[in-house]
């Protein structure tokens, strides 16, 4: 059995752009992934936004990465053949009490260095989106935008495939043991994969493999995202991206309205903690719910206008109750010269920063040939 020069685990996009970064730098690469096919988990499951990186708290990786994504996922799209739109991000507040948060994400803005950031009257803000609600002032983020996200994880897979990267479906890794050359990889079906470094890119699954590769004690905890599908005319209300502010406390950047690259609208993601990274078979946000939150911003929008979307799970490293919204981007390899490189937590914006964590990564643990 040949030693491969890396094996990836996980195929989601952030998984699909390591193996693509470590393929075109020639090594001999090998991705795998539990399912039987590619992005079937948080990759595809979410609202297709490229974040400008103006909501991301300045000073962090993931304020570094979601930025330099923002610019590098464009490029790297249209060289797959996969189209984005620069439709631009417009974070409304609706009220007075919320311009002192409204200031402070222009001010991360600047931190981050995201161009073209702007505030917004409101009768500037109608201008963009006409069926917009109560507005005292709005922040917009011209270089926020959307992709089709599985169009972007299918385009990735066929890229890897024609590029001669092995990749091998259905291969859930049940234990892991250090070998001469690196690390040795068992799935529950009885295959063998073996690489001098390994990638533990497998999102809710993360702190799991990273216990057979020997460090323990990194816990990801899932959170549920629901969303709900805006029907018949009322799906033309928004042209863009539409953000408020979330309640105190929240786990997440709270629901929002966006435009898909397709044409539909959709409202969410809702956050909550499961015990289990498997989503409920029923929902458990009501349609109801989901109006009452868009109505806030779009008025009119009922009810009887939505159906329920697909769900997804994000991997977050900050636990139930913490009263954080997002914990930091840990990339780290661990145990020190192990060879063994682990992603922790790797939620929103994870699509956007998919190929600049790639390069993060590559440039890093670039596992050269001994």
């Amino acid at each position: 059995m040949p030693v491969r020069d890396v094996v990836v685990v996980g195929a989601g996009v952030v998984g699909l752009a390591i193996a693509r970064a470590y393929a075109s730098d020639g090594r001999e690469v090998t991705i795998v992934e539990r399912h039987p096919s590619a992005g079937r988990e948080q990759s595809t499951h979410n609202s297709g936004v490229v974040h400008s990186g103006a909501l991301v708290r300045p000073g962090t990786l993931r304020a570094q990465l979601n930025v330099a994504g923002s610019r590098l996922l464009p490029r790297e799209a249209a060289a797959l053949g996969v189209a984005t739109d620069r439709c631009g991000t417009l974070v409304v507040a609706s009220r007075r009490s919320d311009l002192p948060r409204l200031s402070e994400y222009h001010a991360w803005a600047s931190q981050n260095g995201v161009p073209d950031v702007r505030y917004l009257s409101a009768d500037e803000a109608h201008e963009i989106e006409p069926h917009l609600g109560p507005c005292e002032r709005a922040l917009l983020a011209p270089t926020g935008g959307r992709v089709d996200a599985a169009e972007l994880v299918r385009a990735l897979d066929s890229d890897l495939a024609r590029a001669g990267v092995e990749r091998r479906f259905d291969f859930e890794v049940v234990r892991a043991g250090r070998a001469k050359d690196g690390w040795t990889l068992y799935s529950a079906r009885g295959a063998v994969v073996e690489g001098r470094t390994v990638i533990n890119s497998a999102g809710v699954g993360a702190g799991h493999l990273a216990e057979h590769l020997g460090a323990p004690g990194h816990r990801v905890y899932p959170c549920l995202g629901e969303y709900a599908r805006v029907t018949g005319d009322r799906r033309n209300w928004v042209r863009t991206m539409i953000y408020g502010f979330p309640p105190s406390g929240y786990p997440g950047i709270g629901v929002h309205l966006t435009r898909t690259i397709a044409g539909d609208l959709l409202i969410g993601p809702t956050a909550t903690y499961l015990d289990s990274p498997v989503a409920p078979a029923l929902p458990i946000t009501p349609l109801a719910t989901f109006a009452e939150l868009a109505s806030a911003y779009v008025p009119g929008i009922s009810e009887r206008d939505l159906e329920v979307a697909a769900p997804g799970i994000r991997a977050k490293t900050v636990p139930p109750g913490s009263g954080e919204a997002f914990g930091e981007f840990e990339i780290v390899e661990e145990p020190p010269g192990s060879g063994a490189v682990h992603l922790f937590g790797i939620e929103s914006p994870g699509l956007t920063a998919s190929f600049a964590i790639a390069r993060y990564v590559v440039d890093r643990w670039p596992a050269d040939r001994p």
